[in-house]
């Protein structure tokens, strides 16, 4: 399988991802989500969790929504498509449908499981200059070591909102 399995997020710059289960990000800059935009419209795919896709509270417009739930109900909108299964069954059965790129825009569990997984080929992530109250990590129980190679460090607007992108040279062996 060719497929580019790209994990999207925006964190302080502690590595917190988001202060309760239902967070918006609305501390994030708007550079940050017009690059999200842009990155994840030319992916054409975003796989998230249900509580992300729940925060968010509809689908995301010219993207098709994947959404990892055991539950078929939702506050919203539905997604179009809802799985529940094995990181590797979903990007299966994307690959079938004829989706080589695909974004992975979270939340905690989800961002780890696609990284324990092996598959993920690229990591954007966006530092906001801010630090946030306790709250969720990037990554949770991550028990193997993960070369990264910088691709690309843009500074996003003055305030200091850093994007960086990283390619993933290798999974190691665990810790």
């Amino acid at each position: 399988m060719d497929t580019k399995i790209r994990l999207l997020a925006v964190t302080d710059i502690r590595g917190t991802i988001a202060i309760s289960d239902d967070d918006r990000i609305e501390w994030g800059s708007p550079e940050d989500k017009r690059l999200f935009k842009e990155i994840t419209t030319q992916s054409g795919v975003v796989v998230m969790g249900r509580k992300t896709y729940e925060a968010i509270g509809r689908k995301l417009p010219g993207r098709y929504n994947v959404v990892l739930s055991s539950k078929a109900h939702f506050r919203c909108e539905a997604p179009d498509l809802v799985l529940n299964g094995s990181v590797n069954n979903v990007v299966k059965i994307l690959f079938e449908r004829g989706f080589t790129d695909m974004c992975v825009i979270g939340g905690q569990a989800v961002f780890s499981q696609f990284l324990k997984s092996g598959m993920v080929t690229d990591l954007h992530l966006t530092i906001e200059p801010i630090i946030l109250p306790d709250g969720l990590n990037l990554f949770s129980n991550i028990d193997k070591q993960f070369l990264l190679r910088l691709e690309k460090t843009h500074i996003l607007n003055s305030k200091g909102s850093i994007y960086i992108h990283y390619r993933i040279e290798k999974v190691g062996s665990k810790i």
